[in-house]
């Protein structure tokens, strides 16, 4: 089992999910292929990181944990409820399941986090950025977002095989409709992509999850933002593997 709970109803049905595609990732990562996830909730990343923490360590042989890259305005790094997983929490689970070597979350702001969650990120040595790290122009008068994704990477960086992830929150970007919690502020779409080319340049991630972006009801689909917002997601997917398939993961 992915996750323990004693919840009922959605709780149950979110947990039932995330054992369903962990067995699914789970048999794409031991063939060595890259999963790609695009989903709803970024609850999503427990069944998808558990999934390619198992289908790795059975192709290795060994045991594999994962270094995780969020791009994202919320931390989701609360602590574990009795409801089961969230989109606020699955990093959390991952943790606590015990194959999470280390997380790292870009383009927080500060109205969207609370003290205590914030605490948790500290207490357990993750590492993280506002979005002001990102947007305001260093002294040298260049943006410091290239800067700031190095930094992120040498933060994740281990002295064992670990496998690198990225999730790319749609509630990070200005102005695309998001499943919960669209943010007051948030980076431009060609920002969240230059992060993600560059990110995904200097680490190789092995996976991708894009989660949290949902069509907008009163807006038909192949119009408006819904249409702005499906071409989006397809542009960061291309992004994702013309910077990953140069390098074969190992």
């Amino acid at each position: 089992a992915v996750v323990s709970t004693q919840s009922t109803g959605v709780e149950e049905a979110s947990v039932r999910c995330q054992r369903r595609l962990a067995n699914i990732v789970r048999c794409i990562a031991r063939c060595s292929l890259r999963p790609i996830c695009i989903s709803g909730g970024n609850e999503d990343i427990l069944g998808l990181g558990y999934g390619v923490h198992l289908g790795r360590t059975i192709a290795r042989g060994t045991t594999t944990n994962l270094t995780l890259g969020n791009l994202d305005c919320h931390g989701d790094y609360k602590s574990l409820e009795e409801r089961g997983a969230h989109s606020g929490n699955g990093f959390s689970f991952l943790n606590a399941i015990g194959c999470l070597k280390k997380y790292a979350v870009l383009g927080l702001t500060p109205y969207e986090n609370r003290e205590a969650m914030m605490e948790r990120l500290i207490t357990t040595n993750c590492w993280y950025r506002f979005l002001d790290d990102i947007t305001v122009i260093g002294a040298t008068g260049r943006p410091t977002l290239y800067q700031t994704v190095v930094d992120m990477t040498r933060a994740l960086e281990t002295d064992g095989g670990e496998v690198p992830g990225l999730c790319v929150d749609i509630d990070v970007t200005e102005d695309l409709p998001t499943v919960s919690c669209p943010a007051t502020l948030g980076l431009t779409r060609l920002q969240v992509h230059e992060l993600t080319q560059e990110f995904t340049r200097y680490n190789k991630p092995f996976f991708l999850l894009i989660a949290e972006g949902m069509p907008d009801p009163h807006t038909p689909l192949n119009e408006g933002v819904n249409r702005t917002l499906g071409k989006y997601q397809s542009t960061l997917v291309s992004c994702f593997l013309t910077n990953c398939i140069s390098v074969p993961h190992i």
